[in-house]
């Protein structure tokens, strides 16, 4: 069956029984829909749902977050994986059959989610009401942002005139028109400032450490939710990637300078790669026990033709997982995150994964089993590094010591200490180290044009649209041709 956007807009009801549940949409009638949306719990229950679907393999369970374009970012690498995609994907070949079979899945499921978000928002509209409207809304406008941002980053070139993607905002049957790339930016931007508006009260709220102890549930544990401060930093990736630095530092700077995600210590290292919400650094993750068994096969077990591993410095690989961590001067030995999260002799790879869970072992820290299961989207390391890119021409000062602050967190020396000039190549190099395996590091690589190392192959290939554009769908051009 095909699915396209445009269809997939028209579910019916939304139901959970509890967070970790996929949405259970029944096209019913009418009448059940309405009562799903009848009082505050329902749409509570839908919302949950929405971030619950996020889960998918075809969304940030897998493929949006690090299974697709840490492939093409030639980070990680599987020989076969049970998909028989991912060989292909790491040479680029789009048109191969197990490809485009999930770019298609990827493209309709992230549509299928802004489906579901739209049909809350058009119930909210009549129920301006409720208590925490506010925050409902404000959370789904900015998901929405979210996921078209993403969406415009993988299937869009860079070039602001070019054909974009549609961007959907209305719940119904209806076709919808592409619009060009920077039309697209402008809708992202429109709907995150309407997020911002209408989730300003969380500036007063949110301190860490949090205590999750507010007596309307929907306002706990907020790192897991939409809010402001996810508003913020998806701000400052729009801006950064449309190449508007001052406003790429503004919103950066925000969310750093209200000091409610600190930085983890060198000492923290090993909890904060290990797969769960991290309560310092995570502003926006997505809560999961189910993720944890997906990413045993995939990841953990390592095992051969099915697993995923960093490239080593074996053989004729372009871009060895080794050498991204001493550049600039360190040996990798001092970084924190390149002795945690990779084993040279097994290839074990941990940075997103629970593994003192799945070890069972009594290394396991204490309360361990009380944080969160999961996966983080969005780091506050991350508005360090856009900062500093962003005021580098303009505020080097400033510059140096954002980057230099997120260095010595991960047990690095500061440049400044080292006598070192600060440059956009270094904070590229950075930005690699940290965001590995988080599926951002694609998108920086086109921002900037950059060429592209591919370890599959063997050799550097030139910056091209041909590489970085993800070719939308053929369904949905056909469709609209009929």
């Amino acid at each position: 069956m095909k699915r396209f956007i445009y269809l997939l807009c028209a579910a019916g009801l939304f139901a959970m029984t509890a967070c970790d549940n996929f949405l259970d949409v029944r096209p019913e009638s009418e009448r059940v829909e309405n009562d799903q949306f009848k009082d505050a719990q329902g749409f509570e229950d839908a919302i949950y749902g929405v971030y619950g679907e996020l889960q998918d393999e075809n969304s940030y369970g897998r493929y949006m977050y690090w299974g697709f374009t840490e492939v093409l970012a030639s980070n990680l690498g599987c020989y076969e994986d049970e998909a028989q995609f991912a060989q292909p994907l790491s040479e680029y070949d789009y048109e191969a059959n197990e490809v485009q079979t999930v770019i298609a899945n990827m493209w309709s499921e992230q549509y299928a989610i802004i489906g579901y978000i739209n049909n809350i928002l058009a119930h909210l509209d009549e129920r301006p009401d409720l208590t925490l409207h506010d925050y409902y809304r404000g959370e789904m406008l900015g998901l929405r942002a979210f996921l078209h941002f993403d969406l415009l980053r993988l299937f869009a070139p860079t070039d602001e005139s070019a054909q974009g993607i549609p961007y959907v905002t209305t719940y119904s049957y209806a076709v919808k028109p592409f619009y060009t790339v920077g039309e697209v930016y402008d809708f992202i931007l429109a709907d995150l400032d309407e997020a911002e508006r209408l989730l300003a009260a969380e500036e007063s709220e949110m301190d860490y450490p949090r205590t999750n102890d507010n007596v309307r549930n929907f306002l706990n544990y907020r790192n897991t939710h939409f809010n402001l401060y996810a508003v913020w930093a998806t701000k400052a990736r729009v801006y950064w990637m449309r190449g508007d630095m001052a406003n790429a530092a503004t919103y950066a700077e925000r969310v750093i300078a209200s000091e409610k995600f600190p930085l983890a210590t060198p000492q923290e290292m090993g909890d904060y790669l290990a797969g769960k919400l991290s309560e310092k650094e995570t502003i926006f993750g997505v809560y999961s026990s189910s993720y944890i068994e997906s990413v045993r096969t995939l990841i953990y077990n390592q095992t051969s033709f099915v697993s995923y591993r960093p490239y080593s410095s074996s053989g004729s690989t372009q871009l060895p997982f080794e050498t991204i961590y001493s550049t600039d001067g360190d040996d990798g030995s001092s970084d924190y995150r390149y002795s945690l999260q990779y084993d040279s002799n097994t290839g074990l790879w941990s940075k997103i994964i629970d593994h003192y869970t799945l070890e069972g072992g009594s290394n396991t820290p204490s309360g361990w089993e009380e944080r969160h299961d999961g996966f983080t989207l969005i780091h506050v390391s991350e508005m360090y590094l856009i900062a500093a890119e962003a005021l580098l021409t303009t505020d080097y000062a400033r510059a140096l010591s954002y980057f230099d602050t997120e260095l010595s967190s991960r047990g690095l020396r500061g440049f400044a200490t080292r006598g070192l000039t600060l440059t956009g190549e270094n904070i590229f190099n950075e930005y690699r180290k940290e965001l590995f395996g988080e599926g951002q590091i694609w998108f920086n690589m086109k921002r900037l044009g950059r060429d592209i190392p591919s370890n599959a192959l063997g050799r550097t290939l030139p910056a091209s649209d041909t590489y970085y554009v993800v070719p939308i769908p053929d369904d949905e051009y056909e469709y609209r041709n009929e």
